[in-house]
């Protein structure tokens, strides 16, 4: 459809009378578009408000978690916890549950320390993040004191280790080897090891990784091929 110059002109002319005719509405919505990018302003700079702090809180409770002592863990689970109240909304939020989780280990709560890891393996988006906290959840449950609970670890560590895709593939290998070698079925470990050398550790020594060089440390001891 085509327009003339006089079409368009009197388009433009009616636009304006009905702008004028509703100006208290026209208002408003300039005044909602204001407030919007003044909303949005203010979220960016209490997000980034809030990532600072976390970050800050972070780094501060380090103390408590790299004192020398067993008797900090106590204070570490109470510290962290209350720092994760402070800081869930942040990115960084779910390591609090991480640091958490550590002290109740350490202090023999293997249960609560696995429903803490659970509970952040489930909110994490990034895959790799994912993957080691997949990992570290595995291991902590081969800790727990109940043979269910065990066992289900074991199937998990096994499942990251026969998954080559998957960002934690190296390290599952590695404590899955660690895992037999522990239990004295060396057979086993060394099978587990080696897929670990083929994969990771047949390279100049100097670039190898620290589980390839505990991996052929440990084939050492238990293989005269190494």
């Amino acid at each position: 459809m085509n327009f003339s110059y006089d079409t368009i002109a009197s388009l433009l002319d009616v636009s304006l009378d009905k702008a004028l005719a509703h100006k208290k509405i026209v208002l408003a919505g300039v005044a909602g578009v204001v407030l919007a990018i003044a909303g949005g302003i203010g979220f960016n700079w209490y997000w980034k408000a809030t990532q600072e702090a976390a970050q800050k809180d972070f780094f501060e409770l380090l103390r408590y978690y790299d004192a020398p002592g067993d008797h900090k863990w106590g204070t570490v689970e109470k510290e962290y916890g209350q720092a994760y109240d402070r800081n869930k909304r942040a990115g960084i939020g779910p390591m609090f549950r991480v640091y958490q989780a550590d002290a109740l280990a350490a202090q023999g709560k293997q249960d609560e320390a696995v429903a803490l890891i659970e509970e952040v393996a489930g909110s994490i988006a990034n895959r790799e993040i994912k993957d080691f906290m997949k990992l570290k959840l595995a291991l902590m449950k081969l800790d727990s004191k109940q043979a269910a609970v065990q066992k289900d670890g074991l199937v998990s560590l096994k499942a990251i280790a026969e998954n080559t895709s998957h960002c934690a593939h190296e390290a599952g290998l590695y404590y899955v080897g660690y895992f037999f070698f522990v239990q004295n079925d060396m057979q086993q470990a060394k099978n587990y090891w080696q897929q670990l050398m083929v994969k990771y550790g047949m390279k100049d020594q100097r670039q190898q990784s620290g589980f390839a060089e505990q991996a052929r440390g440990k084939l050492a001891l238990i293989s005269a091929d190494w």
